[in-house]
């Protein structure tokens, strides 16, 4: 489908990125009066448009994202449907994801400087930290674990700040999705043994 397109209020700019169960583009909100926001807009694939267990992904990666406004975490702004499909829209993030930055230094044979590594970890680590100990409006723990910290997932921007995106497989209290027994979600190269293993996972 070619490109830009409109989408509902949107119109899509550029492909971004294509994952397992949806596609991320960057996108313009149009407003009136030539108003125009650019942001990141995640679609279910139209194949699973229809699929109840998917759009239930979809749905709790919103309402958890949506409750978590930290500098080191991608922005939700709304979740809705358009042409039988769910959406996401948020924060448009200009830069490379962390595995990205690898591949570079690999290609170019150097070594990502030690500082930069732990700058990048730490600034993870504040995002999870704010994760791990949001509470609901009841002031309950919410008990957000990510489940998939991985480099694709660590977003490092061209002006110099991290942000920790996809929420979508995330362990919380009152998700109406949740895995089923038997199945793993995530990366085994950074899972926890905990997650390996199927057992309990805290912060």
């Amino acid at each position: 489908m070619s490109l830009p397109r409109r989408f509902g209020r949107y119109l899509l700019m550029e492909k971004l990125a294509t994952g397992g169960m949806a596609e991320i583009y960057e996108a313009r909100l149009l407003g009136v009066a030539g108003f125009e926001k650019a942001l990141a807009l995640k679609q279910i694939l139209p194949h699973w448009s229809q699929n109840a267990d998917f759009a239930a992904m979809l749905i709790d990666e919103a309402k958890i994202a949506v409750r978590l406004n930290h500098p080191n975490i991608v922005q939700v702004y709304e979740l809705g449907r358009e042409e039988d499909q769910h959406y996401i829209a948020m924060e448009l993030v200009p830069g490379v994801d962390l595995r990205a930055l690898q591949q570079v230094a690999l290609v170019s044979q150097q070594r990502i400087p030690l500082a930069l590594c732990l700058w990048i970890i730490a600034e993870a680590s504040q995002a999870l930290h704010y994760a791990h100990n949001l509470l609901d409006d009841g002031g309950q723990p919410l008990e957000i674990v990510h489940r998939d910290i991985s480099p694709q997932n660590i977003l490092v921007s061209y002006q110099g700040y991290v942000k920790v995106t996809d929420f979508g497989i995330a362990r919380a209290t009152g998700r109406q999705h949740e895995t089923v027994t038997g199945t793993f979600k995530g990366k085994f190269a950074y899972m926890s043994p905990e997650q390996a293993n199927q057992a309990a996972l805290d912060h």
